[in-house]
């Protein structure tokens, strides 16, 4: 990847006639006059060159960031009992000591992000449904009830 410097001087050179953008100590040699479809041609062409820029970043940049979510879900879920040998055997997913129940017998809500390939990790836990949608919505720009998932999910 060129560094900035090189990149900026070649539009101001193409677009503005401007032959360097090193300071030269002179008023006839650093200042110019310029048409305003030059500066808009040399911003353009800035812009085009910083998005380009970004498309062919190396994924080894990247990848100090974790796995990001591909989707959430919302589940009703209630704690496994305490003591040992006196639980009922879980019936639907569980996650650490807490049990995917339905809505009717959820003592709280989590969402969950999918990790592609990794499987689900629990972003946070809630009092209400409705808490947990506002989060989900607060993350994803979405309604949960907007979501198809959403309906087979409850």
């Amino acid at each position: 990847m060129k560094r900035i410097h090189p990149i900026l001087t070649e539009i101001a050179q193409v677009h503005l006639n401007i032959p360097t953008l090193r300071r030269r100590k002179s008023d006839n040699l650093d200042f110019y006059e310029v048409s305003v479809w030059a500066v808009r041609s040399a911003l353009r062409a800035a812009f085009g060159e910083g998005v380009r820029v970004n498309r062919t970043r190396t994924p080894a940049r990247a990848s100090c960031f974790p796995t990001p979510f591909d989707d959430y879900e919302i589940h009703g879920m209630k704690r496994l009992s305490g003591c040992p040998g006196s639980e009922e055997e879980p019936v639907g997913r569980t996650v650490d000591n807490c049990e995917q129940v339905p809505d009717h017998e959820a003592e709280f809500w989590s969402v969950f992000g999918h990790i592609p390939g990794k499987g689900l990790d629990c972003i946070g836990d809630f009092a209400t449904r409705e808490h947990a949608e506002v989060i989900f919505a607060r993350i994803t720009g979405r309604r949960y009830a907007d979501d198809p998932k959403s309906i087979t999910s409850r």
